[in-house]
C-alpha cells in the first residue's frame, strides 16, 4: 500500500467514525420524552415513553395518547386524520398506545375514528393500522374521492404482530394472540390465537381445558430466570 492510500484509508477511518458519532447524538437530541417540549404535542405520553428520531409525519397529535414505558420507532407515523384536516382541541383519543407497548420502526397508524393498542403489545417493523377505507360503490368517481367508511381498531394486550402485517378497519384481536409476518387481518380474532396468511385465518388457539389446538410441534423450554406468565384473574 502506497502513502496516498494510507493517506486516504485513514481519512476515511476518521471521517466514519465522526459520522457515526454525530449520527448517535443527532438521533439521541432528537428523540422525543415525555419530559421533552415536544411531549406536549400529544394528548398525553406517560413517563418513561420514548418516540425514537426521526420521528415520521403526525398529525393532530392532540388526539394521540401513549401510555408509559412505550417506544415508538424511528420513521413511524401517527396520522389522526389528513394533514389538511385540524380536529377540535377537545377531541376524544383517536390512538391510543398502551403502557409497555412497543412499536418498530416505519410502522403506520391511520385513524379516523378508534385505533386503540393495549398494554404490552409488541409490534415489529413496517406494520399497517388503518380504521377506515374508502368505498368504489360508484363506477364512475375515482376511489380516492369517494365516501370513507370507519369502523375501530383494537389489539389485545400481551398480543405481537410481525413484520409486515396489516391490520385492516374493524379488526378487533384478542389478548396474548400472534399474528404472523405478512398477514392481512381482519374481523375479531379470539384470545391466545395464531393467525397467518391473505386474508388473515387462525390455525392455533389456546383452549381452556384442551390446552393449544392444534397442540404444540415443539415443546416450549423453560429458561432459568425467564419470566413465567400467570393466568389473569378476570380470564
Amino acid at each position: 500500500m502506497n502513502r496516498s492510500d494510507r493517506i486516504r484509508d485513514a481519512f476515511r477511518s476518521v471521517a466514519t467514525t465522526v459520522i457515526n458519532a454525530s449520527w448517535e447524538r443527532i438521533r439521541l437530541a432528537g428523540a422525543i420524552n415525555a419530559e421533552h417540549p415536544l411531549a406536549r404535542r400529544y394528548g398525553s405520553m406517560g413517563r418513561g415513553s420514548y418516540v425514537a428520531f426521526p420521528q415520521g409525519d403526525c398529525y393532530n397529535a392532540h388526539a394521540i395518547h401513549i401510555g408509559e414505558d412505550c417506544f415508538i420507532g424511528a420513521g413511524s407515523t401517527l396520522a389522526v386524520g389528513m394533514p389538511t384536516e385540524t380536529y377540535p382541541a377537545d377531541t376524544p383519543p383517536v390512538i391510543e398506545i398502551g403502557d409497555r407497548t412497543t412499536v418498530g420502526k416505519d410502522c403506520w397508524f391511520v385513524a379516523r375514528h378508534s385505533i386503540v393498542l393495549e398494554a404490552d403489545v409488541t409490534v415489529a417493523p413496517n406494520v399497517y393500522f388503518t380504521d377506515h377505507n374508502h368505498t368504489y360503490a360508484d363506477p364512475w368517481l375515482p376511489v380516492g374521492k369517494q365516501v370513507l367508511q370507519g369502523f375501530s381498531v383494537r389489539v389485545g394486550a400481551g398480543t405481537w404482530i410481525g413484520t409486515n402485517v396489516v391490520v385492516l378497519p374493524g379488526t378487533s384481536i384478542g389478548r396474548n394472540c400472534a399474528i404472523a409476518a405478512g398477514a392481512v387481518v381482519r374481523g375479531e380474532i379470539p384470545d391466545h390465537s395464531v393467525v397467518v396468511g391473505v386474508p388473515g385465518r387462525v390455525v392455533r388457539r389456546w383452549i381452556d381445558g384442551e390446552g393449544w389446538v392444534p397442540p404444540l410441534t415443539n415443546e416450549v423450554v423453560v429458561v432459568e430466570g425467564w419470566p413465567v406468565g400467570v393466568r389473569p384473574t378476570d380470564e
